[in-house]
């Protein structure tokens, strides 16, 4: 926490402090200076994928150092050690020998680790790379062979995932008011179904004693049928809104991928 806090106060300590590593093109054998540049881009952009370190390399290390280039015996004096530690302001370098071996563009690099500080050096396993395309990955796969002590970068999260709780199917607000409808239309067409029954009733038995129903009472009866039907077409479409509401109420447990800021959040999901 404390670290945490200083780092936030001080930024500008806290990367001092920070390991920075600088890949120092030196001996090449038919390789041009682009593809030396960009060799070398691609191992310091690769140690720092991996290593929570630094890195300077390519052609911003070739801006800095001096226009000759370095003596051919430079990993071994320690003059010319400090002196490239100095120009490119770190306290780790990495030597580079970089052979393209004549098959296919493969290119074999040797590298000699240097510590500027404990002035202690040692050879590092060669890595054969063989295409540039897939220099970076062969660089980052062999990143704490040629930085055995530099701390590894912390690893994202994203992708791992948790299964959500499957919610079971239940009534919502929505449910309810179209399921209180279906009730209020049955009911509607229900009550005045009856009554305009009631009176055509009335209607019949009057007309079999020798009287008419009179042509008010007729439209009575006729709109108390139509409002009936009505009704009835109310407490279906409400039961059916409801039943449709209903089912797709659920939803069945499903894998959440959550990554850590910064990463892109992807639910995979199905409803029943």
């Amino acid at each position: 926490m404390i670290a945490t806090m200083f780092a936030a106060a001080f930024p500008g300590r806290a990367r001092a402090e920070r390991l920075k590593v600088a890949i120092v093109p030196g001996i090449a054998v038919n390789l041009d200076a682009a593809r030396i540049d960009t060799l070398s881009q691609e191992l310091a952009d690769a140690l720092r994928g991996e290593l929570d370190i630094e890195t300077i390399g390519g052609l911003e290390v070739r801006r800095r150092l001096p226009v000759e280039g370095l003596p051919p015996d430079c990993v071994a004096t320690q003059r010319c050690i400090d002196e490239v530690a100095r120009r490119l302001e770190a306290t780790q370098l990495l030597f580079v020998v970089m052979v393209d071996t004549g098959t296919g563009g493969a290119v074999q690099v040797d590298t000699t680790w240097v510590d500027t500080v404990s002035k202690r050096a040692a050879s590092r396993p060669a890595i054969d790379v063989a295409t540039l395309a897939s220099a970076r990955a062969q660089f980052a796969s062999a990143a704490q062979q040629l930085l055995p002590d530099a701390p590894v970068r912390p690893r994202s999260e994203a992708g791992i995932g948790r299964m959500s709780p499957p919610v079971p199917r239940h009534f919502e607000l929505p449910s309810y008011l179209t399921g209180a409808a279906a009730v209020a239309g049955l009911g509607l067409g229900i009550s005045l179904g009856i009554a305009a029954r009631g009176k055509y009733r009335d209607c019949d038995a009057a007309a079999a004693g020798g009287a008419a129903c009179s042509s008010a009472r007729k439209d009575s009866i006729r709109t108390q049928a139509l409002l009936a039907d009505t009704g009835y077409a109310i407490a279906i479409g409400g039961a059916i809104a409801t039943a449709v509401l209903y089912a797709t109420s659920g939803e069945a447990s499903h894998v959440v991928v959550e990554p850590t800021s910064g990463g892109l959040a992807v639910t995979a999901s199905g409803r029943f």
